[in-house]
């Protein structure tokens, strides 16, 4: 009986020339095993950005409660006290388009979320949008919490880029405080810029991941130049371990204790397990198989019992 792989079956050849140029590799046996050997490492990033998201959003969150609402509220998106008027209104014209026959497509310049925060226009309509989709499944209240859990990891880094159009300097120092308060780098405009450089590469990175697209090539950056992108299974090893540590120096500015957490947790272990040369050949040996994975294990035992 003919045996068939997730290669041969499902990934167009385009793709498939794609990773055997790369890794350079010919045979079906060895385009599978390096094909899994990158399907695991993204699986286990994917899963390591997934804690950090939820860290950074939570801080962000919090951090904006705190300095744009009263003590112990966090409404700074929709004000609480305003929020049943704008259910009621969206109800009463979600209900009017329905009797006319239309499709309801609201549009947030007639609606006021009575934000404590200056959002941008686009962030407003998601906001309203997100709220109608809350009220069609039959949700008339909801919590920060729900919001806030709700919008993508890109709102939470435009937000962040919204403080480099504060007037005042000292603003800018009072978010960032708040968000990063274990920094050691400042809390200034050059700071702020480089926070969002490694997020919007750490986004980028989660999108790829997220698209089913190649982790072959993430850019490296390079101080003063452009940034450099991988050409060998070796290159692209260091530039996956620069863009983790540098997401785990964010983790560490918001709190050490997380960053300490995530250092600690499987995901982490696992993806390092994996970024090694030596975990590269196991897998491209063995097809990708079950076993390559325990023998990679195996092998980083033995080597750390050796020491």
């Amino acid at each position: 009986m003919q045996s068939f792989t997730l290669m041969s079956l499902l990934i167009p050849i385009p793709r498939k020339h794609t990773y055997q140029t790369f890794f350079n590799v010919n045979s079906e046996s060895e385009t599978q095993g390096v094909y899994q050997w990158h399907q695991d490492l993204a699986a286990e990033a994917f899963l390591i950005l997934c804690d950090f998201e939820v860290i950074f959003r939570s801080k962000i969150h919090k951090a904006m409660a705190s300095l744009n609402c009263y003590p112990n509220q966090d409404d700074w998106i929709v004000d609480s006290r305003q929020q049943q008027n704008l259910v009621n209104k969206l109800q009463r014209d979600m209900l009017s388009a329905q009797q006319a026959g239309k499709d309801f497509y609201p549009d947030a310049r007639n609606y006021n979320l009575h934000s404590s925060f200056q959002l941008s226009g686009k962030d407003r309509q998601n906001f309203i949008n997100l709220i109608c989709e809350y009220i069609k499944k039959g949700k008339n209240s909801f919590t920060h919490d729900d919001l806030v859990a709700s919008v993508s990891f890109g709102f939470w880094v435009s937000l962040l880029k919204r403080l480099e159009g504060l007037k005042h300097g000292s603003l800018i120092t009072q978010y960032l405080t708040e968000i990063f308060p274990h920094s050691t780098k400042g809390f200034d405009l050059n700071h702020l810029k480089s926070i969002l450089d490694t997020l919007n590469r750490i986004k980028s990175f989660r999108n790829r991941i997220g698209h089913h697209d190649s982790i072959m090539r993430i850019p490296e950056p390079v101080v003063g130049h452009a940034d450099f992108y991988p050409r060998t299974v070796n290159q692209m090893i260091n530039s996956l371990k620069i863009l983790l540590l540098s997401l785990l120096d964010l983790v560490r500015d918001i709190d050490p204790q997380c960053s300490l957490a995530i250092e600690q947790s499987k995901n982490w272990k696992s993806f390092f397990l994996l970024l090694k040369v030596d975990s590269f050949q196991v897998y491209r040996s063995n097809s990708g198989n079950l076993e390559s994975y325990v023998i990679c294990y195996l092998n980083n035992s033995y080597n750390t019992f050796d020491k």
